[in-house]
């Protein structure tokens, strides 16, 4: 049986594990599972899919696609 407390930890702790893989970037594409390349020189930031063209952070939906 639990209390009230440990549900407040059990919200706290889970939003900061959603706050913790909004703010890190894909590592592979959404779609396909590839990995992530870099950009060109001119667009280091940017990370794209060689597969389907997929980009970050231009394609990118923290809502439907951050880690959890």
């Amino acid at each position: 049986m639990g209390s009230w407390w440990a549900l407040d930890s059990v919200l706290k702790e889970q939003a900061a594990y959603l706050n913790y893989y909004r703010s890190i970037p894909p590592v592979a594409c959404p779609r396909c599972g590839t990995p992530l390349t870099n950009g060109p020189p001119q667009a280091e930031a940017v990370l794209f899919c060689p597969n389907d063209g997929w980009q970050y952070p231009r394609d990118y939906d923290p809502e439907s696609m951050a880690g959890m």
